[in-house]
Protein backbone atom coordinates (compact mmCIF):
# COMPACT_ATOMS: atom_id res chain seq x y z
CA UNK A 1 0.00 0.00 0.00
CA UNK A 2 0.95 3.26 -1.03
CA UNK A 3 -0.08 6.52 1.55
CA UNK A 4 0.17 10.20 1.67
CA UNK A 5 -0.77 12.65 4.43
CA UNK A 6 -3.60 14.93 3.28
CA UNK A 7 -2.08 18.85 2.32
CA UNK A 8 -4.43 20.21 5.13
CA UNK A 9 -2.77 17.67 7.83
CA UNK A 10 0.60 18.57 6.28
CA UNK A 11 0.08 22.30 7.18
CA UNK A 12 -0.66 21.53 10.53
CA UNK A 13 2.65 19.97 11.14
CA UNK A 14 4.42 22.21 9.49
CA UNK A 15 3.04 25.28 11.47
CA UNK A 16 3.56 23.02 14.58
CA UNK A 17 7.21 22.46 13.92
CA UNK A 18 8.49 26.10 12.22
CA UNK A 19 5.39 28.21 13.12
CA UNK A 20 4.62 30.25 15.90
CA UNK A 21 2.25 27.56 17.89
CA UNK A 22 -0.07 28.60 19.90
CA UNK A 23 -1.81 26.75 23.28
CA UNK A 24 -4.88 26.09 20.76
CA UNK A 25 -2.25 24.00 18.55
CA UNK A 26 -4.23 20.74 18.30
CA UNK A 27 -0.73 18.82 16.34
CA UNK A 28 1.05 20.13 19.37
CA UNK A 29 -1.21 18.95 21.78
CA UNK A 30 -1.84 15.55 20.39
CA UNK A 31 2.04 14.68 19.95
CA UNK A 32 2.82 15.32 23.29
CA UNK A 33 0.15 13.28 24.42
CA UNK A 34 0.89 10.63 21.96
CA UNK A 35 4.31 10.44 23.26
CA UNK A 36 3.85 10.26 26.54
CA UNK A 37 1.43 7.36 26.37
CA UNK A 38 4.48 5.54 24.50
CA UNK A 39 7.24 6.47 26.10
CA UNK A 40 7.97 4.38 29.09
CA UNK A 41 11.13 6.00 30.03
CA UNK A 42 9.38 9.15 32.39
CA UNK A 43 13.12 10.81 32.53
CA UNK A 44 13.56 10.66 28.58
CA UNK A 45 10.01 12.68 27.78
CA UNK A 46 10.82 15.43 30.51
CA UNK A 47 13.87 16.06 29.27
CA UNK A 48 12.04 16.63 25.67
CA UNK A 49 10.39 19.31 27.75
CA UNK A 50 12.07 23.00 27.73
CA UNK A 51 13.41 23.59 31.19
CA UNK A 52 12.06 26.70 32.08
CA UNK A 53 8.52 24.97 32.39
CA UNK A 54 9.85 22.04 34.17
CA UNK A 55 11.52 24.73 36.90
CA UNK A 56 8.09 26.26 36.62
CA UNK A 57 6.38 22.90 38.07
CA UNK A 58 8.75 22.13 40.56
CA UNK A 59 8.50 26.29 41.97
CA UNK A 60 4.54 25.52 42.09
CA UNK A 61 4.70 22.07 44.42
CA UNK A 62 7.87 23.64 46.50
CA UNK A 63 5.58 26.58 46.72
CA UNK A 64 3.54 28.12 49.87
CA UNK A 65 0.34 25.58 48.45
CA UNK A 66 2.58 23.01 47.77
CA UNK A 67 1.11 20.14 46.06
CA UNK A 68 -2.44 21.36 46.56
CA UNK A 69 -1.90 23.94 44.13
CA UNK A 70 0.10 22.07 41.35
CA UNK A 71 -2.69 19.24 41.84
CA UNK A 72 -5.33 21.61 41.43
CA UNK A 73 -3.70 22.89 38.60
CA UNK A 74 -3.88 19.65 36.88
CA UNK A 75 -7.43 18.98 37.51
CA UNK A 76 -7.91 22.34 35.25
CA UNK A 77 -6.43 20.68 32.57
CA UNK A 78 -9.70 18.94 30.40
CA UNK A 79 -9.77 15.31 29.86
CA UNK A 80 -8.85 15.06 25.96
CA UNK A 81 -10.52 11.86 23.98
CA UNK A 82 -9.68 11.09 20.28
CA UNK A 83 -11.65 9.24 18.01
CA UNK A 84 -10.24 7.74 14.78
CA UNK A 85 -12.24 5.95 11.95
CA UNK A 86 -11.79 3.95 8.59
CA UNK A 87 -13.40 5.18 5.56
CA UNK A 88 -13.56 3.73 2.31
CA UNK A 89 -13.00 5.40 -0.70
CA UNK A 90 -14.08 4.87 -4.38
CA UNK A 91 -11.14 7.03 -5.96
CA UNK A 92 -8.34 9.24 -4.85
CA UNK A 93 -9.45 12.42 -3.41
CA UNK A 94 -6.10 14.25 -3.86
CA UNK A 95 -3.85 16.06 -1.49
CA UNK A 96 -6.35 18.61 -0.80
CA UNK A 97 -8.88 16.34 0.75
CA UNK A 98 -10.62 18.14 3.97
CA UNK A 99 -13.43 16.50 6.58
CA UNK A 100 -15.46 18.52 4.12
CA UNK A 101 -14.51 16.99 0.96
CA UNK A 102 -13.96 13.21 2.48
CA UNK A 103 -17.86 12.16 1.41
CA UNK A 104 -17.39 13.38 -2.13
CA UNK A 105 -15.32 10.28 -2.81
CA UNK A 106 -16.16 8.05 0.23
CA UNK A 107 -18.77 4.80 -0.47
CA UNK A 108 -22.64 5.67 -0.59
CA UNK A 109 -24.61 2.69 0.62
CA UNK A 110 -26.84 1.45 2.94
CA UNK A 111 -25.18 -0.32 5.60
CA UNK A 112 -21.86 1.06 5.16
CA UNK A 113 -20.55 2.98 7.89
CA UNK A 114 -16.65 4.45 9.01
CA UNK A 115 -15.35 2.32 11.50
CA UNK A 116 -13.64 3.11 14.73
CA UNK A 117 -10.08 2.69 14.23
CA UNK A 118 -8.09 1.30 17.35
CA UNK A 119 -4.58 1.58 17.44
CA UNK A 120 -1.85 -0.43 18.80
CA UNK A 121 1.20 0.03 20.80
CA UNK A 122 2.84 3.18 19.59
CA UNK A 123 6.10 2.91 18.39
CA UNK A 124 9.06 5.63 18.13
CA UNK A 125 11.16 4.74 14.88
CA UNK A 126 14.93 5.92 14.87
CA UNK A 127 13.52 9.80 13.03
CA UNK A 128 11.50 10.35 16.10
CA UNK A 129 8.14 9.67 13.96
CA UNK A 130 5.39 7.66 16.20
CA UNK A 131 3.11 5.53 14.16
CA UNK A 132 0.42 2.90 14.93
CA UNK A 133 -1.20 0.75 13.21
CA UNK A 134 -4.85 -0.62 13.30
CA UNK A 135 -4.65 -3.20 16.52
CA UNK A 136 -7.71 -5.28 15.18
CA UNK A 137 -9.46 -6.42 12.10
CA UNK A 138 -12.40 -3.41 10.82
CA UNK A 139 -14.92 -4.82 9.63
CA UNK A 140 -17.75 -3.01 6.76
CA UNK A 141 -21.07 -3.99 6.20
CA UNK A 142 -22.63 -5.75 5.19
CA UNK A 143 -24.06 -3.60 2.24
CA UNK A 144 -27.66 -3.55 1.60
CA UNK A 145 -27.83 -1.24 -1.23
CA UNK A 146 -25.90 0.98 -3.19
CA UNK A 147 -26.62 4.25 -4.30
CA UNK A 148 -26.50 3.33 -8.39
CA UNK A 149 -24.37 0.41 -8.53
CA UNK A 150 -24.62 -3.26 -7.22
CA UNK A 151 -20.93 -3.33 -7.23
CA UNK A 152 -18.56 -0.70 -5.15
CA UNK A 153 -15.17 -0.42 -6.41
CA UNK A 154 -12.94 0.56 -3.27
CA UNK A 155 -9.52 2.20 -4.24
CA UNK A 156 -8.36 3.96 -0.83
CA UNK A 157 -8.69 4.20 3.12
CA UNK A 158 -9.17 7.76 4.63
CA UNK A 159 -7.97 7.73 8.42
CA UNK A 160 -9.78 10.41 10.25
CA UNK A 161 -9.58 11.96 14.03
CA UNK A 162 -11.92 14.19 15.88
CA UNK A 163 -11.29 15.35 18.96
CA UNK A 164 -13.11 15.85 22.15
CA UNK A 165 -12.38 19.74 21.88
CA UNK A 166 -14.12 20.04 18.24
CA UNK A 167 -10.97 19.38 16.24
CA UNK A 168 -11.16 17.37 13.26
CA UNK A 169 -9.07 16.33 9.95
CA UNK A 170 -8.41 13.85 7.31
CA UNK A 171 -4.36 12.16 8.82
CA UNK A 172 -3.65 9.78 6.13
CA UNK A 173 -4.87 8.25 2.85
CA UNK A 174 -3.46 5.34 2.04
CA UNK A 175 -4.23 2.89 -1.23
CA UNK A 176 -5.36 -0.28 -0.97
CA UNK A 177 -2.91 -2.79 -3.09
CA UNK A 178 -5.40 -3.84 -5.14
CA UNK A 179 -8.68 -2.52 -6.05
CA UNK A 180 -11.60 -4.49 -4.43
CA UNK A 181 -15.36 -5.00 -4.75
CA UNK A 182 -17.77 -4.21 -2.22
CA UNK A 183 -21.22 -5.91 -3.43
CA UNK A 184 -24.76 -6.09 -1.69
CA UNK A 185 -24.91 -8.01 0.73
CA UNK A 186 -21.45 -8.28 1.53
CA UNK A 187 -18.61 -7.52 4.46
CA UNK A 188 -15.40 -6.28 3.42
CA UNK A 189 -12.59 -6.44 6.37
CA UNK A 190 -9.35 -4.72 6.64
CA UNK A 191 -6.88 -7.22 9.16
CA UNK A 192 -5.02 -5.75 12.18
CA UNK A 193 -1.89 -4.67 11.41
CA UNK A 194 -2.39 -3.59 7.72
CA UNK A 195 -3.04 0.51 8.49
CA UNK A 196 -0.06 2.36 9.62
CA UNK A 197 -0.25 5.97 10.71
CA UNK A 198 1.18 8.73 12.02
CA UNK A 199 -0.52 9.53 15.19
CA UNK A 200 0.92 13.23 16.26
Amino acid sequence: MTSYVPRQAGDDVTRAVVGSPDFGNTTVTAYLHNLWAAQPNRTAFLGMLPKGLLQDLASMVAGPDGVAAFTSAVSAVPTRTVTRRAHLLTRDPGRDITMSTLGQGEVVADGYLAQPLTLGPVTIDAQGRTTASNAADIQFGPVTSGSVETVITVTHVALTVVTSDGQSRVLSVIEVAEPFALRVGESVAIKAGTLRVGVA
